[in-house]
């Protein structure tokens, strides 16, 4: 068995105790900048998504009819009607909102036309129907359902319930996933409908 002197005991030790300091020293170092790198990226990307929510995409309606200041509007995506009525200077007089959805959330390119009282109203932009009369499956109220061939007042509350609990329709033909509504219904009505 090899002996060592003291002294040489004493640089063996040496030796050592310097190697796991500097070894202790760069795996602190490399840790810290995995540590920073992650805690950096996880922030870019926290301010990516702040400025995203910041930055809501903004569309363009056109509010006409009986309102103190008809024009093209730009709003915020998820507004309502009833805030592009307002930033229309809201209703006149004679103004007739029965049968507007004030509810629904606007759409770029949409018309917004409030009609006077006693005027035969065109619901197309806020009732469920499109520009070619189609009723809109996602939007439409139980009055506006039954107009469509074969839909009753259950039927068409079910259609209510389904895409309330369900969510949108995505597609007409998701209109089948409703309690009664077969494949011979669904052909009477899939021209008539829509989920734009």
């Amino acid at each position: 068995m090899v002996q060592f002197t003291k002294r040489q005991q004493y640089a063996i030790i040496a030796i050592l105790s310097i190697i796991l300091l500097f070894s202790g020293y760069v795996i602190y170092k490399n840790y810290k900048l995995k540590a920073d790198f992650v805690i950096n990226t996880s922030q870019d990307n926290m301010q990516a998504e702040q400025l995203q929510e910041q930055k809501p995409v903004e569309i363009k309606v056109y509010v006409t009819g009986e309102v103190k200041n008809p024009g093209v509007y730009i709003m915020k995506e998820g507004e309502r009607v009833i805030d592009a009525i307002e930033k229309a200077g809201g209703v006149l007089e004679e103004a007739d909102l029965s049968n507007i959805n004030l509810a629904q959330k606007v759409k770029d390119e949409q018309m917004i036309k409030v009609p006077k009282k006693g005027e035969k109203v065109d619901t197309s932009f806020a009732s469920g129907i499109d520009g070619a009369k189609k009723v809109n499956i996602n939007t439409a109220t139980k009055e506006e359902l039954q107009t469509l061939p074969g839909i009753g007042p259950v039927t068409a509350e079910r259609i209510i319930e389904f895409r309330e609990t369900k969510g949108p329709f995505k597609k007409i033909e998701d209109i089948m996933n409703v309690p009664r509504i077969g494949p011979k219904m669904f052909e009477q009505i899939k021209d008539k409908i829509t989920v734009d």
